[in-house]
């Protein structure tokens, strides 16, 4: 801050000593000289140098102003200040002054002078605004009287209402006075430039000194204090100069005191900014560099124009600008312990996860086993007088050898309703119903190893649909102990199963090498079944499944 208005104070000093200068020129030196050629040397150099200042400031608006439509509007004033002075130095310098043209030109003052502070009061609509912002429409409608004021100036020949020439137009340089209509004109001036600079300081939100912020209207008094002055006649100067100072000093002071927002004292704010950043040229001079900017290699930058670069702590991002580049850093030293507590956290995870996992799998494995082991307890337990009676059959192989064949024989088909008894009761673990041809397969397979005792066996089964494994089960049961009761006396034996709509019908006829007795009581162990002799035969009928069991 403080270099920059140290710079700021230089560029006023040199502007006033131009000035001062120029001054000289017309009211101290060209006064002594009777040199014609020296004369007309100082009077270009006088206007030179105020028309330059004048192009110096219109492009500094150029750089400066940060709004689009005011920049625009502060370039047209620029515009309307040079027109003038060029138009004074055509009537003066150029024309002979009794000419009409050196006429018009006088009356060509009044377009900036009706214009300009027109024009200030479309910047103060635009003070606050966001960019973009456009004037009310009935705004419009305050071009007209500006015309009409243009118009009377430029038709005075015609009505002389504004200036007056009592001894002819061609002493109007000398002789001359004003009209009804120059007070209107002067009027006009004074009040929207007294507008422009009240409703600035109304709508001023910078913080800071106001006594700073109150210069645009102290200005603006003077100023008007000095037209006052002028058209009464105390004062003897060059108008246009002074008229285009005093509103560039109206302006400049509302930009250097932030009244009028501009792009001033960005240097300063860019190196004090926290963003770590470089502005460098092509050759990768570094020309400004913001507080927090880490020292930079050529070879990283030069790497940084085409990709990104990982710094650790920071990351190294680079975009063209206009005349070099410009370098940033992003400090990703947060994310980067972010990450790296993330990465702890899921390998913490991670560990909990595989102790999870090996936790449910020996729990999965410890379940099986016991689901087997209490799989396995209920087959030995419903089936162990069926075990037990083939290790005794067997036990009787080795003792009698001659009967081996009889007795494995026999031990086959207790081997076989063993498989098929240990069969149904898994498949009944897994659902309560299961397809009504398990026990077609039951029945077939322990009738094809009853053949193997010498035994005639017949199998007439029509098994459709489902049924309940317990159903199956106690039908297989009967078939089972009807068999095993009588296998030694069997001869034949005929197996009738009919399965369908959820019941089982099953009718056992045995036939017997002897006559056989009174049915035993164990065949009803499977229900209410239905028990008959014949002779040799022994019929045994069941209805097991939705019907109830019947006999």
């Amino acid at each position: 801050m403080a270099l920059s208005r140290k710079r700021s104070l230089l560029y006023l000093a040199a502007i006033a000593v131009l000035l001062g200068f120029a001054w000289c020129l017309r009211f101290v030196f060209h006064p002594m000289t009777e040199n014609s050629l020296l004369a007309i040397s100082m009077m270009t150099l006088r206007w030179a140098i105020q028309v330059t200042l004048t192009v110096c400031w219109f492009m500094s608006i150029r750089r400066r102003i940060l709004n689009t439509a005011i920049r625009k509007m502060l370039l047209s004033v620029g515009g309307f200040l040079l027109f003038w002075q060029i138009v004074r130095i055509i009537k003066f310098d150029y024309v002979i002054v009794t000419r009409p043209i050196g006429r018009y030109c006088w009356y060509s003052y009044y377009i900036p002078m009706v214009l300009v502070p027109l024009i200030g009061v479309f910047v103060v609509n635009h003070i606050g605004e966001p960019e973009g912002y456009r004037s009310p429409g009935w705004m419009k409608y305050l071009f007209i009287p500006a015309a009409f004021l243009i118009g009377v100036v430029f038709t005075n020949d015609l009505h002389q209402l504004v200036f007056t020439f009592h001894n002819g137009f061609e002493l109007y340089n000398s002789n001359y006075g004003y009209g009804f209509m120059y007070i209107v004109v002067m009027a006009w001036f004074v009040i929207l430039a007294m507008y422009f600079v009240i409703m600035l300081l109304r709508k001023s939100r910078v913080p800071g000194s106001k006594q700073f912020q109150t210069i645009p209207l102290v200005t603006a008094i003077l100023g008007s204090g000095f037209w006052l002055c002028y058209s009464l006649g105390l004062i003897e100067c060059d108008l246009t100069a002074i008229d285009s100072l005093i509103i560039i000093l109206i302006l400049e002071s509302a930009i250097q005191s932030g009244l009028i927002p501009s792009n001033m004292n960005y240097r300063e704010l860019f190196a004090q900014s926290t963003i770590a950043a470089q502005i460098v040229d092509g050759q990768q001079k570094v020309h400004y560099t913001s507080v927090n900017a880490a020292p930079l290699d050529h070879a990283v930058m030069e790497q940084a124009k085409h990709e990104t670069v990982d710094l650790g702590d920071t990351i190294l991002h680079a975009q063209t600008i206009h005349g070099g580049y410009v370098f940033w850093q992003d400090d990703v030293k947060e994310m980067n312990s972010l990450a790296e507590h993330l990465r702890e956290a899921n390998d913490m995870l991670g560990e909990r996860y595989a102790l999870m996992k090996a936790e449910v799998e020996l729990k999965e494995r410890r379940l099986q086993a016991e689901e087997k082991s209490r799989l396995y307890d209920r087959i030995a337990r419903e089936i162990a007088p069926q075990l037990d009676k083939a290790d005794t059959l067997l036990q009787q192989s080795r003792e009698h050898p001659e009967q081996a064949n009889a007795l494995l024989s026999q031990v086959c088909v207790i081997s076989a309703y063993i498989k098929r008894r240990a069969n149904l009761i898994l498949l009944g673990e897994e659902k309560a119903e299961i397809s009504a041809r398990e026990l077609e397969l039951c029945l077939r397979e322990s009738l094809d190893n009853l053949r193997l005792c010498g035994v005639i066996t017949y199998l007439d089964c029509h098994c459709d649909g489902q049924a309940a494994v317990k159903h199956i089960i106690e039908a297989y049961d009967l078939f089972e102990n009807v068999m095993e009761q009588w296998l030694d006396q069997l001869s034949a034996m005929m197996v009738t199963a009919e399965a369908s709509e959820e019941t089982i019908r099953l009718r056992i006829q045995a036939g017997c090498k002897s006559a056989v007795a009174a049915p035993p009581a164990f065949i009803s162990s499977a229900g209410n079944a239905r028990c008959e002799v014949q002779d040799e035969d022994l019929i045994v009928e069941v209805v097991l499944g939705k019907g109830g069991m019947q006999a």
